[in-house]
């Protein structure tokens, strides 16, 4: 499986650079997200930020077998409520190629699992965080 995960992980790293920046250029997803920054780097974490309020994070960590997916909603005020969401997206290998899985079953090609861990940023409270 390590042969898969290099290209896997830079193909995950390309991507969600690529949608948060178109995310950031279509206005009417921007005024929904307020904004979106993007650090990938060349290590094993990826850091997806909203910087205006209410603030949130999502950070993707490439795993031996799995990518772990968290989220951190910070709702500010008096009493700073923070909401985290965590979930493993398993990567499975066979004959049609690299695909990952979600606890529940669900499988996503790459180009899905993007859509699948930046749709937070769309639905601000109603999905995970």
């Amino acid at each position: 499986m390590a042969n898969h995960q290099s290209p896997l992980w830079e193909d995950l790293k390309q991507l969600i650079g690529s949608v948060v920046a178109e995310m950031n250029d279509a206005a009417d997803l921007r005024s929904k997200t307020g904004g979106l920054e993007c650090h990938t780097g060349d290590g094993d974490t990826i850091v997806v930020s909203k910087n205006s309020f209410p603030q949130m994070y999502v950070t993707v960590r490439l795993r031996a077998a799995a990518i772990d997916v968290s989220s951190r909603l910070e709702l500010g005020g008096p009493e700073q409520i923070e909401r985290e969401f965590f979930e493993s997206l398993a990567i499975s290998v066979d004959d049609s190629g690299t695909s990952l899985r979600s606890p529940g079953g669900d499988v996503f090609t790459t180009d899905q699992a993007v859509y699948y861990i930046l749709r937070p940023f769309l639905h601000i409270g109603t999905v995970g965080c």
